[in-house]
């Protein structure tokens, strides 16, 4: 066959609703499609590749409003059904994943109001989200007082989200869901939020030498032995940021503590809507990370630019749909003494 008729050989095929009424369907059938469509069925291929392959361990990257969004229970259906394994998180969608665990609510702008008006009600606003600011300062109080229950000692943010999930009663939890199902978060930015407004408070009242603080350093030394022992990775990003960077350093972090027979991340998918023209590390290619040796030379790999409260949802409904592969997939238990990582049990259903 001569290029030409090579390149001209699959056709568009236009999508059919009245056949194709399941999220998985649709998102299948963009397959044959265009633009981001098509990208969006590209990453539901590469995440039904990851969830598939019993090798893999998944890092998920959350940034983002996501949980003032509205994105909470689909990032908890993440944990609960096994389609991640770690967590990474901005500090923002953990503090307003608490808020909501305390009986807190985050509510719909429906009309337009002046923010210096909102000011004066005491109302913040995250776009056409509002909540209250009252409960906001109450919450950070918790916080403080949170810290004067533990140890006096350093604790890596996995081990300080780990005490606060034994706390957490509500079943759509995202920090309550992790708890239980032994699935470690890492907030390498705690302290650029609400709850690193608590922390703050609390070590301003006592000496941060000699009682509780967050080692960020020791965060480092436990997410670098997840992939040490891991036989292969796998990454999904929503946007980007910390988070996404600090999931990307592990390969060079194994490198410059003399581990050198990790690969880089095996597969590899991400939402966004930033541009890489710009040269942020939110719209960072895959093929760019894979010159820092962050993401193999054969990784299944996808990017779809989209808002991620459209593409997260239909993707996590997409593979909710298959029963099957959900099933299959073991859970990964990591059995921790202090900072070390002792191993990684694969349990099955």
């Amino acid at each position: 066959m001569d290029k030409k008729k090579c390149l001209l050989s699959e056709k568009i095929k236009h999508i059919d609703v009245t056949k194709n009424r399941k999220v998985n369907e649709i998102l299948n059938s963009f397959r044959n499609t265009s633009f981001q469509s098509r990208n969006l069925a590209k990453c539901f291929s590469v995440f039904k590749s990851m969830l598939t392959d019993e090798k893999a361990i998944i890092f998920f990257g959350l940034s983002g409003a996501l949980v003032p969004g509205g994105m909470r229970k689909v990032i908890r259906d993440l944990i609960a059904f096994n389609m991640i394994d770690v967590l990474v998180s901005t500090g923002a969608n953990l503090y307003h994943d608490f808020f909501e665990s305390r009986g807190y609510h985050h509510y719909v702008a429906k009309e337009h109001v002046d923010d210096e008006e909102l000011r004066k009600l005491r109302i913040d606003r995250i776009y056409d989200t509002f909540a209250d600011d009252t409960l906001f300062l109450k919450m950070d109080v918790v916080f403080s007082d949170f810290a004067g229950t533990l140890e006096k000692r350093p604790y890596s943010s996995r081990e300080f989200l780990w005490e606060l999930g034994k706390t957490v009663k509500d079943p759509i939890s995202i920090i309550g869901t992790a708890y239980k199902k032994g699935t470690p978060i890492f907030c390498p930015t705690i302290h650029d939020s609400g709850i690193g407004i608590g922390l703050t408070a609390h070590c301003f009242k006592h000496d941060p030498q000699s009682g509780f603080i967050i080692d960020l350093m020791r965060d480092n030394y436990e997410i670098m032995q997840i992939a040490k022992l891991a036989k292969l990775t796998a990454v999904f990003y929503v946007g980007g940021g910390v988070p996404k960077n600090y999931i990307q350093q592990i390969e060079p972090m194994l490198e410059v503590c003399g581990y050198f027979d990790h690969s880089g991340h095996r597969y590899a998918i991400q939402i966004t809507t930033d541009d890489p023209k710009w040269g942020g590390l939110s719209g960072c290619t895959f093929e760019e990370a894979k010159s820092w040796g962050k993401i193999s030379y054969s990784a299944n790999s996808a990017t779809v630019y989209i808002d991620a409260t459209i593409g997260l949802p239909l993707l996590v409904a997409a593979i909710m749909e298959e029963k099957e592969l959900l099933k299959k997939r073991a859970r990964r238990k990591f059995i921790w003494e202090g900072s070390e990582l002792k191993q990684v049990k694969m349990i099955k259903k």
